[in-house]
């Protein structure tokens, strides 16, 4: 499990308040972010916004998937997928052309991820269970 500092769109700051609060891990911080009430606990634990723990948590949510790290993570994001259940509604043809046209403007990564990748990442976003999965 990546720790909290790898993932993506995490800062230093905002990574050592939530070390200091306990949080190490990825799967932890998933954990203690699921829900308004425990997001605005840890927001007033931590000082982090409640916004702020939204992105992060999607982005450690996503960075769950198979081959997934912080700069395709990242690279999902400047496309405008910031969710499982939104990657897991598209067809992988469609999210590989977005995420072609997306790099060619922005320079996000040096190599894109394959069809393959992305339609791997697409099954498993979809799969009902994945939510529920550690």
């Amino acid at each position: 499990m990546p720790t909290i500092g790898k993932i993506a769109g995490m800062d230093h700051l905002s990574a050592a308040r939530l070390r200091r609060a306990g949080i190490k891990t990825s799967q932890t911080f998933l954990e203690e972010a699921r829900g308004e009430r425990r997001l605005m606990s840890l927001s007033e634990l931590t000082g982090i916004d409640q916004d702020t723990l939204r992105n992060l948590a999607a982005s450690a949510d996503l960075m769950r998937l198979e081959g997934m790290g912080g700069a395709y993570c990242g690279l999902l994001r400047a496309a405008g997928i910031h969710s499982v259940g939104q990657l897991g509604k598209l067809s992988p043809e469609e999210v590989t052309r977005t995420l072609l046209a997306v790099n060619h403007n922005r320079r996000i990564v040096r190599r894109l991820p394959s069809p393959r990748e992305v339609e791997l990442w697409v099954l498993q976003a979809s799969d009902p269970g994945f939510a529920n999965r550690e």
